[in-house]
Parts: structure tokens; C-alpha cells; sequence
């Protein structure tokens, strides 16, 4: 087998498929790249994480390209999806957020899988909630090492470099422009805690919880950074959450 032919068979499958994606429109393709996650930007509570989740079809992305706004209603955007339903805890990530949220605001049964999904139904990501979620990487992909791309850019190093300082400039306005700030900013996903502290180069962060997280604050707002939102692989126990709760809330300014 020559090395081209070894090269290609050795492709993930989806960067064959990915080959259909030149049926996007350069307008379209701005479009998706210019999504910056699902409202409130004003809420309490912030969550960036790596990259947009979900498939990478021609038919999901031109979706994305078509219906989705600079920021959407998480709910609303997401009934353009019929494999999607918000009725049910469709991922740890998510689940994750709604633990969080629930402990912080004391929330009875907040571990409780019901009280999770009520919430992610009604309240995550909505219009005028007290959630935003934003991500460093704006194109949605099925997993970290999915790459259906590479019509667009020569390489995910060369998709990350060009898109990198628009979203870490647009992160950084939506957080100047928030009336009022947000209480509590988790970035979560450790392999880029780099470029989370990129996105808020004024905060001095330091590590606590036993080296599981870092944070640090300004006058208004508790910078929290973590672990990838997973329970079974990131030690997201109860009993963590819990001790993360307690440890946010004694160093909010508020």
C-alpha cells in the first residue's frame, strides 16, 4: 500500500462524508461560525465549554445556517432537530450544568434526575433565564476527535487558530456588555483552561479543591475552571458539587 493510500484509508470516516459540506454557501458557513451560544448573556450563571455538540451533517449544519441567530433559546433552537427533545436529559454535560445550578440556588432534590430535567425543559439556555452557554469553538461536532472539516480549513490546528481570537474577542464583549455580570463563570474542560484564562487575561487564577479546579474573581463575578462536565469519567460526584457550591459561594463578592 503506497503512504497516500495509507494516509487516506487511516481518515476518520467522517472526514469522507465531511466532503458534502461544499454545498454550503460561504454566507452560510460565516453564519454558523458566528453563533455564540444560547441566551442569557445577563443571567447568574455562565458556561463555556470546548465546542458546539451535535451532528456535523450537511442537513444539521445548514439547519444552524438557516434558522439559528447570533444567540438562540436553547428550547426554541433546538426543536429544528427531530432526534433532540428537551424534555429528556440528553447529555452529562447539560445534566452537569443543571446540578450545578440547582445546588447553587438551593434547589431541593437538586441531584434528582426529575428536578434536572424539569429544568433543562423550561429553564436552560432560555430567553431571559439565568443561564448562558457559550463554547471556545463554534462548528458543532459528535466528539473531540470528529473532524468533517476539512474543506474549510487545512487542519483542526489551522480551524482553531483562525477562529480563536473573533470568539475570545466576542466572549470578552458579551461579558463587558452583561447588565448585570454574571455570579459565577464556569469554563469547563481542562485541556483548554489555557485559553479559557486567554478569554479573561485580568483575572489571576489559583488552583484549589485538591488541584481540581482553579479559580479566581473580580468585583462582581467568581471565575470557576474545571473539568470536562461528565459524571462517571471527571469526578463530578454529588459530594463534589456540593463542596464546589460551597467554595463559589464563599468567594462571591455578592
Amino acid at each position: 500500500m503506497s503512504d497516500a493510500s495509507r494516509a487516506k484509508s487511516s481518515e476518520p470516516k467522517d472526514l469522507e462524508w465531511g466532503r458534502e459540506l461544499t454545498d454550503l454557501t460561504a454566507a452560510q458557513i460565516e453564519t454558523f461560525l458566528a453563533f455564540r451560544g444560547y441566551v442569557n448573556p445577563n443571567g447568574r450563571f455562565w458556561f463555556i465549554g470546548m465546542e458546539e455538540g451535535g451532528k456535523s451533517t450537511i442537513e444539521n449544519l445548514r439547519i444552524r445556517a438557516e434558522k439559528f441567530d447570533r444567540l438562540e433559546d436553547l428550547e426554541r433552537s433546538h426543536r429544528n432537530f427531530n432526534s433532540h427533545d428537551m424534555n429528556k436529559l440528553t447529555t452529562s454535560t447539560w445534566g452537569l450544568m443543571l446540578s450545578i445550578v440547582g445546588r447553587m440556588s438551593s434547589q431541593p432534590n437538586w441531584w434528582s434526575t426529575d428536578v434536572r430535567r424539569a429544568y433543562q425543559s423550561t429553564k436552560l439556555g432560555r430567553l431571559n433565564g439565568e443561564t448562558y452557554l457559550t463554547e471556545v469553538r463554534p462548528l458543532p461536532k459528535k466528539g473531540i476527535n470528529d473532524w468533517p472539516y476539512g474543506d474549510f480549513f487545512d487542519s483542526p490546528e489551522d480551524y482553531f487558530e483562525r477562529i480563536f481570537p473573533d470568539q475570545l474577542m466576542s466572549i470578552r464583549s458579551d461579558y463587558g456588555s452583561a447588565n448585570p455580570k454574571p455570579q459565577f463563570v464556569f469554563c469547563y474542560g481542562k485541556s483548554y483552561w489555557d485559553r479559557h484564562r486567554q478569554v479573561f487575561e485580568l483575572i489571576d487564577f489559583e488552583s484549589t479543591l485538591d488541584g481540581s479546579i482553579q479559580w479566581g474573581r473580580n468585583e462582581t463575578t467568581v471565575f470557576l475552571l474545571t473539568n470536562f462536565f461528565d459524571y462517571s469519567r471527571m469526578g463530578f460526584t454529588e459530594n463534589f458539587v456540593d463542596r464546589l457550591r460551597e467554595f463559589a459561594l464563599s468567594k462571591s463578592p455578592k
